[in-house]
């Protein structure tokens, strides 16, 4: 039993080595880690890099929103941006949520770059879908 369970942890380690290994880790967040990384930062310092790379973040969103804007037709655009409205509702909303969640109702220093960290990850994983639709346009 335990020789299995090594041989199955051995070829879970390899899986996932492989799917990582060759991914680049994109500029952003190696500056944002980079930030956070410093010695003795404090809970205001760690928002200010988490709010630099959410800011960088947008600035990508904005980037690939508009380089589909280029390459779709009118129709397929309007599409589009009337999806990004929609998109920018729920960020909006998931924003004011999260800020009530975590500012007010877990309460605590603790709570705020955590509170920012979410809401980062809310604009990447857009980005992630944006840059996904231009590339996939190439194929």
């Amino acid at each position: 039993m335990n020789k299995l369970l090594i041989i199955l942890l051995s070829l879970f380690s390899l899986t996932a080595f492989s799917q990582t290994k060759g991914k680049k880790e994109n500029l952003i967040d190696v500056q944002e880690k980079k930030c956070l990384d410093k010695e003795d930062i404090t809970t205001a310092e760690q928002c200010n890099c988490t709010i630099k790379a959410q800011k960088d973040w947008d600035k990508e969103l904005n980037k690939y929103y508009s380089m589909l804007k280029t390459k779709l037709s009118k129709e397929d655009f309007e599409v589009l941006k009337n999806s990004q409205k929609q998109w920018i509702s729920y960020r909006d909303k998931e924003f004011l949520f999260i800020s009530k969640y975590f500012l007010e109702i877990k309460q605590g220093t603790m709570w705020y770059p955590i509170a920012q960290g979410k809401k980062k990850e809310i604009i990447k994983l857009r980005v992630a879908e944006l840059k996904n639709y231009y590339e996939m346009l190439e194929y």
